[in-house]
């Protein structure tokens, strides 16, 4: 048995370097150098997030178009769907791909004459989406009773629902049903929403654009790096069709302003990589921000990223001085007002890309939890939810958890205001690194080199196999103990925390890395950046372990901690897991500005691709065939 784990425990770190832990600093690791962003407005989004915003795009450029379609509208139009079919990034650009090019469908879309024809074929496209998806869904409107399989089109098969020749009083009932939930009466201006993304109700102005951006800036990033012609031109067709069919006509009106700019069209023209496109969605959307910045319309919006400190007159257009002022996407030798170096050109890129992309992908679980380590709770007892983000190679991670390892077990207690609060706690540990494949087939590199990522996979395999009474923590405070031995010190940290050797090694070697991928995943999407990182009950986020770190946790259990009692009192329902706060974050602990360099001493990790990246990490991570 010995022999077995040292030849497995050796095949497991043969590619890994020791490296000294780097791009640390002040108490955090950090591989991004940004405040981690909890606000789901200002998160990744998920497959979910993105499939609404672009029913939300379809449903209401459809449902807005002219009564009777003239060529440029149609054309515009059938430019939207094809961009959704070539474009929408993971494996929902297949599904679409499949059911547009079914041959009724492609009739139907050919057939379109009316803004009710464009209406009718986005409903169809819809619930054939649905009927591939969740088969086990009803078709919209429910009340027509028309059942799912009647939309898994594909094949051209007659037996699905077809929309030509479509008896006219059940056309006019569906077409009822679309204009009730996509329509906003009396146009997309007349009503603000007071919250964002309010399901089942029809978008204004406000959501619509959100929904544009999020689809805009999503498939840019999650695009091929060097795209085929077919999509390239794809690309392009949005920006066009935008100018032809927004659906808000003052937003429309705004657009057409400054879309013909040449600088503007000269740049469209040649995108021809995937950072071009970025950097295109990118320049757009600061120029209608700094549009309505001008007219005082939003006197409390910056232009994007906000750190660069931009200045407006780079972003009108038009106006007498555009041609000299505007920010340039050609980069220059040194970054000058009109145009970025290459370098800082990468960092927006980085930035956006922090914004809009996950690591990993858009399809995956977006879930990254250890088996229950405890009991579940008394109705009556409080739950404290402490989640902690970490490097495995990270010195400030290692650090704050032998300060709070002691402290990590099911019953938590402390002291605010001179009374001992108690409470159930549910502790969860998630990894920060990259992910340059997908979910299913990854590419991970860790922040701090190979032997990172070995350690974070047997890490997090403790973390899978010995969560009761969270046992892997002791595994991992033995391994903390000098990160820069990482994994070597695996099989004395096994023994002392009883745990068995052979099992980690097997997990790490069969599961570790989708345990770290999905790690990663969610890490990103959370917006996580700096290392050590806490958040307190989904509310209180604190980066670092500031000295005040009991008071900050204690007070979160009196303020922000709710018992099931509590909770079903409230809602009628009892439920063992919950996040009752919904409330923005209140950040604390270390406020950090970071602009300094990493050496990484692997020469292909130079030209690892990061998603969100610190100033001079952002320039060595990145790809080099931007």
């Amino acid at each position: 048995m010995a022999g077995s784990w040292r030849t497995s425990f050796s095949l497991l770190i043969v590619a890994s370097a020791l490296f000294i832990a780097e791009g640390c600093d002040k108490g955090v690791c950090h591989d991004y150098g940004h405040e981690p962003r909890f606000d789901a407005s200002h998160r990744p989004p998920s497959a979910s997030v993105l499939g609404r915003a672009t029913w939300t795009m379809l449903h209401t450029t459809a449902a807005y178009l002219p009564d009777n379609l003239d060529d440029s509208h149609k054309q515009s139009f059938k430019d939207v769907i094809h961009a959704c079919a070539t474009l929408y990034p993971g494996k929902g650009q297949a599904l679409i791909q499949h059911i547009v090019s079914d041959p009724i469908v492609v009739k139907e879309i050919d057939a379109m004459k009316t803004s009710d024809d464009a209406a009718l074929v986005v409903w169809k496209i819809h619930n054939a989406v649905t009927a591939y998806v969740w088969p086990e869904r009803a078709a919209f409107p429910d009340s027509l009773g028309v059942k799912p399989v009647k939309f898994q089109v594909g094949d051209g098969s007659t037996s699905q629902f077809q929309l030509l020749g479509l008896n006219p009083n059940l056309r006019k009932q569906i077409l009822d049903a679309v204009k009730a939930r996509w329509v906003l009466t009396g146009g997309l201006e007349v009503k603000h929403w007071d919250k964002r993304d309010l399901l089942n109700l029809p978008p204004d102005r406000t959501m619509l654009g959100r929904a544009y951006w999020t689809y805009l800036h999503t498939i840019s990033v999650y695009m091929a790096h060097h795209p085929s012609p077919e999509e390239l031109a794809a690309f392009r067709s949005i920006f066009n069709a935008i100018y032809e069919i927004f659906p808000c006509p003052v937003c429309r009106g705004h657009f057409r302003l400054f879309f013909h700019d040449p600088i503007l069209q000269k740049e469209l023209e040649e995108i021809s990589t995937k950072h071009g496109a970025i950097l295109f969605v990118w320049k757009l959307h600061n120029v209608v921000t700094a549009d309505g910045m001008n007219r005082g319309e939003w006197p409390n919006r910056h232009l994007f990223p906000s750190e660069k400190h931009l200045n407006v007159s780079q972003f009108l257009i038009p106006s007498p001085k555009s041609a000299h002022d505007q920010m340039k996407l050609l980069p220059c030798k040194h970054t000058s007002y009109d145009c970025f170096s290459k370098k800082d050109g990468f960092m927006v890129i980085a930035d956006v890309q922090s914004r809009w992309q996950i690591e990993g992908g858009i399809d995956q679980p977006l879930t990254d939890a250890a088996p229950a380590a405890c009991d579940p709770p008394k109705p009556e007892q409080k739950v404290l939810k402490m989640d902690m983000y970490v490097m495995g190679k990270c010195p400030w991670c290692a650090e704050s958890l032998e300060h709070i390892a002691d402290w990590i077990k099911c019953d938590y207690t402390c002291t605010y205001e001179g009374k001992t609060m108690t409470a159930r706690l549910q502790f969860n540990l998630h990894m920060v690194g990259l992910n340059n494949g997908t979910y299913d087939q990854p590419w991970l590199r860790a922040i701090h080199g190979p032997s990172e990522l070995v350690g974070e996979r047997l890490e997090l395999c403790a973390r899978q196999h010995y969560a009761k009474d969270y046992q892997y923590i002791k595994f991992m405070k033995c391994m903390d103990k000098n990160v820069s031995t990482i994994p070597i010190r695996a099989p004395e940290c096994a023994a002392k925390a009883e745990m068995d050797l052979d099992l980690l090694v097997a997990c790490a070697n069969m599961n570790g890395e989708q345990l770290v991928a999905g790690s990663y995943g969610y890490s990103s999407w959370m917006g996580i950046e700096i290392t050590p990182t806490f958040v307190i009950n989904s509310h209180k986020k604190i980066v670092g372990l500031p000295k005040n770190f009991t008071d900050e946790v204690c007070s979160q259990i009196a303020l922000t901690s709710t018992s099931l009692a509590e909770v079903s009192a409230h809602s009628g329902v009892f439920h063992p897991d919950v996040q009752v706060s919904e409330a923005p974050l209140v950040m604390s602990g270390i406020a950090v500005l970071f602009g300094f360099t990493v050496c990484i001493g692997a020469p292909f990790f130079v030209l690892m691709t990061l998603r969100r990246r610190a100033r001079g990490e952002r320039r060595s991570l990145l790809r080099s065939d931007a």
